[in-house]
């Protein structure tokens, strides 16, 4: 098993082909992975935590695994979890625990040593997604769908949103109207939610959406709100990442992805940091 490493590029002309029309370019290249779906910063470590699916989206066959990344010297620790895992995907932190979301389960570690600390169970739930963290509370969505032949996803219908306190579990928000939910961020206190099943991202109010903005291109993932207060949305269709206030209008700012995934933000450095799943690899972006 090829181990995971910090590969440091100069200039765009040196980004391997798919990477090769980023701008602003990677400044570095974190390669070696496997699957790599979502990338959180947590600040007072300073380090990255990366969420390895290595192998299909919603196989339980046990081999996810969590990387940890020194985020000053860009070291990897490839296996920091390595058991306990079958698809892992979104990352938060409440208190001193990290949650990372795993097809039908929140699973927990300890933030500074890995150990397992048990699960959440979202009843009825298919595709556990994305998570965010209010500092007390964790937010999770179920995006409703499932995998179909080749590249082709199938809906379960179970759409929804979920509120994580300790072990007590509250769906939120739910139904068709919610458009496969996928990413989610904290955006001066309200939460913010992007749409697989379409080109939209909306403030969640009441259990509704409110106050939705359009994309150029559908089949969102990411969200991120960067220092100036303005978010950056990763879209699988357009292989690209978009940049905006949250109400829209969003201008281009990366493109000529490979499926970028869920991104994490350093604010102590200004890195965008993006996963590209098929690639195998997390690229690092300096955004101002």
């Amino acid at each position: 098993d090829r181990r995971a490493q910090t590969t440091i590029q100069a200039s765009a002309a040196e980004l391997p082909t798919p990477m090769r029309h980023l701008a602003p370019a990677a400044e570095a290249i974190i390669t070696g992975l496997r699957g790599p779906e979502s990338v959180l910063y947590d600040p007072e470590q300073d380090v990255y935590f990366i969420s390895n699916i290595n192998g299909q989206m919603l196989s339980r066959d046990g081999n996810g695994f969590l990387s940890r990344v020194d985020a000053k010297t860009l070291a990897v620790e490839k296996k920091w979890v390595a058991t306990g895992l079958d698809g892992p995907k979104g990352l938060a932190i409440a208190g001193d625990t990290l949650y990372v979301s795993d097809i039908t389960a929140v699973r927990r570690f300890d933030r500074r040593t890995g150990a397992p600390k048990g699960e959440v169970r979202l009843p009825g739930a298919t595709f556990i997604n994305d998570l965010a963290s209010d500092g007390r509370s964790i937010y999770a969505s179920d995006t409703g769908i499932l995998t179909g032949p080749g590249t082709t996803f199938v809906e379960t219908n179970t759409d929804a949103i979920w509120k994580i306190t300790g072990d007590a579990v509250q769906k939120i928000a739910s139904g068709k109207e919610l458009g496969h939910p996928n990413g989610l961020d904290f955006i001066g206190g309200k939460l913010w939610v992007v749409t697989f099943g379409s080109n939209k991202l909306y403030r969640l109010d009441g259990g509704k959406p409110a106050d939705a903005a359009e994309l150029p291109w559908g089949q969102l993932d990411g969200l991120v709100h960067l220092a100036d207060g303005s978010v950056v949305v990763s879209s699988w269709h357009g292989n690209e990442l978009f940049r905006g206030p949250a109400g829209g209008p969003f201008e281009p700012l990366l493109a000529g992805l490979d499926s970028p995934a869920d991104m994490g933000y350093d604010s102590k450095r200004q890195r965008l940091l993006v996963p590209h799943p098929p690639g195998n690899q997390v690229t690092i972006h300096r955004v101002h």
